[in-house]
């Protein structure tokens, strides 16, 4: 989106996590969610405008904190006018994507040796051209639902071969495209592929492919996490890098059904994670109801907790369209594109509550300084615009001319 966006860089997940330590109080009402929020995700900024001095106007254009969603790759790269108000509400609305099926292994490889490429890149050369980032989803994915059938019949020596065929095979074809990649999904709920090879978990796989693509960050992603007990998943975690994985970062699904979890579990759950050392990010949200009052306040107070917690990276949820949804109910905008009450949250939350806006009087050195939300920034002053963005750790910038 802009207003909408991701900056690499700034201050470590560690050094975050003691910053905000003070913020982890018991109280989880909004009011403290706010307090956290304004710690946690703004700084004191100063830029310096070119041959500029005093009133500037400045706004917030793209955020750095990741506000994604998945894409549908039939509705995305379609013709017609709901596909056109698709990706003007996925740029107008979010600064992350990752696809919902075409990039699965099954739907790659439907068979041995046949690789359907064209869909997945296309899927990402279109967002791409929006200016939307993509995280991967998925290399593996081990339980019952996730592999082809073909899978099923090789012996484990040919198992293993495809294995890493199929990581060396999408890695290559994405290489300096995604950066980030779920690896098996949903393995704590079950693994065929490491109860065909003999496996006690998933920690080869991350070795494999950290052998193919070592600057890629690779997470796990699992489900009934945040809204059961997170301990199984820090267990599974720590097992695996017990066993050499180097896990890049942990994946927390988030579909609920009738309301979100109550904020202490939340909290609580993340806070467990958090303990890991890792980036977590919230990887596939969605609240199904029919109570669609009640499904706007949990939409509100889900992003707030997740947003206020300092281990928290990103936040995409799965789907925001009921014409191309797996749980229609979810959906953010109904089918003739009015948007629902959690909608209307969600909107007011990343282009109004959460985007810094205001006027300053810029030095005769061209330095201006303000506070607002970490992200990419528009300046106007003397009928001219630049643009200069802060991250965490870095809170100082040069402004440049804005490209037309």
């Amino acid at each position: 989106m802009r207003t909408r966006g991701i900056v690499r860089g700034g201050l470590s997940l560690a050094a975050l996590v003691v910053a905000g330590a003070e913020l982890h109080a018991a109280a989880l009402d909004e009011a403290d969610l706010d307090a956290k929020i304004e710690a946690l995700r703004k700084g004191d900024f100063t830029v310096r405008l070119p041959a500029v001095s005093g009133t500037v106007a400045y706004e917030m254009v793209r955020h750095d904190f990741p506000f994604g969603t998945c894409v549908n790759a039939r509705v995305l790269l379609a013709e017609g006018p709901d596909a056109d108000k698709y990706r003007r509400t996925l740029v107008a609305y979010f600064n992350a994507a990752v696809d919902e099926g075409s990039m699965k292994w099954k739907n790659m490889e439907p068979e041995p040796g046949r690789h359907v490429d064209d869909v997945p890149m296309n899927v990402w050369q279109k967002c791409h051209e929006l200016g939307i980032p993509m995280r991967g989803h998925c290399i593996f994915w081990g339980t019952n639902q996730g592999p082809a059938e073909w899978h099923k019949t090789l012996a484990p020596a040919d198992l293993e071969k495809a294995m890493k065929a199929r990581a060396e095979h999408v890695l290559a074809l994405f290489r300096g495209k995604i950066a980030e990649w779920d690896l098996n999904n949903e393995m704590l709920h079950g693994d065929v592929y490491a109860k065909a090879l003999g496996l006690a978990n998933g920690a080869a796989y991350f070795k494999w492919c950290k052998a193919v693509a070592p600057d890629v960050t690779f997470y796990v992603n699992d489900y009934a996490i945040l809204a059961g007990d997170a301990d199984p998943y820090v267990a599974h975690i720590r097992a695996m890098q017990a066993d050499g994985a180097e896990i890049g970062g942990v994946g927390v699904q988030s579909h609920f059904k009738e309301g979100a979890p109550p904020s202490e579990q939340v909290w609580s759950n993340l806070e467990k994670l958090g303990a890991l050392g890792l980036p977590i990010k919230v990887t596939e949200f969605d609240i199904q109801m029919s109570d669609e009052a009640k499904q706007a306040a949990d939409t509100r107070r889900f992003y707030k907790l997740c947003f206020a917690h300092p281990a928290v990276r990103g936040i995409l949820m799965w789907g925001f369209w009921e014409g191309r949804h797996w749980r229609p109910e979810g959906a953010l905008w109904r089918k003739d594109w009015s948007i629902k009450p959690n909608g209307q949250e969600y909107v007011r939350l990343v282009t109004d509550e959460w985007v810094t806006r205001g006027e300053g009087t810029a030095a005769a050195d061209g330095r201006l300084a303000f506070r607002g939300f970490y992200g990419t920034y528009r300046f106007t002053a003397g009928g001219r615009t630049f643009t200069a963005s802060f991250a965490p750790g870095r809170c100082e910038a040069s402004a440049s001319p804005e490209k037309p």
